[in-house]
């Protein structure tokens, strides 16, 4: 894909081929048709967008740099404004979970709220009291009701329950920098591993890791992923804003 060349902070699978984008710096939300390479509608908002999630097949998410988040509306090709609620914390990485929110947030911590900003969970390192996260970023959530977090600062991924209580941290050598993270079937993570320029795949219940992409198939930098489903497709937006984003099919 080569829309604008932008630097994608993050981006989301609406449906098929369609995906919405958060570029970097620049206060809007973009709705891309991938297969034809083209721009659908975008959404100027109040803030720079950082994250995005759907939060259902018609609604999305992103967390803005203003400390709010950010609803919005997908009417067919269009983006529309949903409403804003306000938070009072730095947000970051955000998932849908359960019909809440989850988010990241700085100073490190993560929280489930509802949809109207009302904290349900919070866990931060005020709580246990020892150094939990340092930099968690990109969520994503499984259908078992777990929660996965990227923490590209002490290069480690921890899995919480729907409480928000730590199941497991996961650390490898090989890991360093995990950036965007997407669930596979059930018990399968896809990871950006930043820092080593590769896409990894991560097995929980075993504690595996292999590298299933790497720099020779031009992987740079990866920031950000999503997969399309219907066309086994996995889309990877590197950090820099001169590549394109990279498609490569999965098998």
């Amino acid at each position: 894909m080569g829309i604008e060349k932008l630097k994608i902070i993050d981006m989301t699978e609406v449906s098929g081929d369609k995906f919405l984008l958060s570029p970097e710096n620049q206060e809007k939300v973009v709705l891309v048709d991938s297969r034809r390479d083209t721009v659908l509608s975008e959404i100027v908002l109040k803030a720079k967008p950082r994250f995005i999630c759907m939060v259902d097949s018609q609604q999305a998410a992103t967390t803005l740099d203003n400390k709010t988040i950010q609803f919005i509306k997908i009417n067919q090709n269009t983006l529309i404004d949903d409403g804003v609620v306000n938070v009072n914390v730095n947000v970051l990485g955000i998932a849908a979970h359960n019909n809440n929110i989850v988010v990241s947030y700085d100073p490190p911590g993560v929280q489930i709220i509802s949809k109207n900003g009302a904290v349900i969970h919070k866990l931060d390192n005020t709580i246990t009291g020892r150094e939990v996260f340092l930099k968690p970023r990109w969520i994503t959530t499984t259908s078992d009701g777990s929660i996965y977090v990227t923490d590209w600062g002490t290069n480690k991924i921890t899995r919480l329950d729907s409480s928000l209580t730590i199941l497991h941290t996961f650390a490898w050598p090989m890991l360093v920098g995990p950036h965007g993270l997407l669930a596979m079937n059930g018990d399968q993570l896809i990871v950006c591993n930043y820092r080593k320029d590769n896409i990894v795949l991560i097995e929980p219940s075993s504690s595996s890791m292999t590298v299933i992409l790497e720099k020779q198939h031009g992987i740079e930098g990866p920031c950000s992923i999503c997969f399309c489903k219907e066309q086994k497709k996995l889309y990877v937006a590197p950090v820099v804003e001169t590549s394109n984003i990279m498609v490569y099919k999965l098998l």
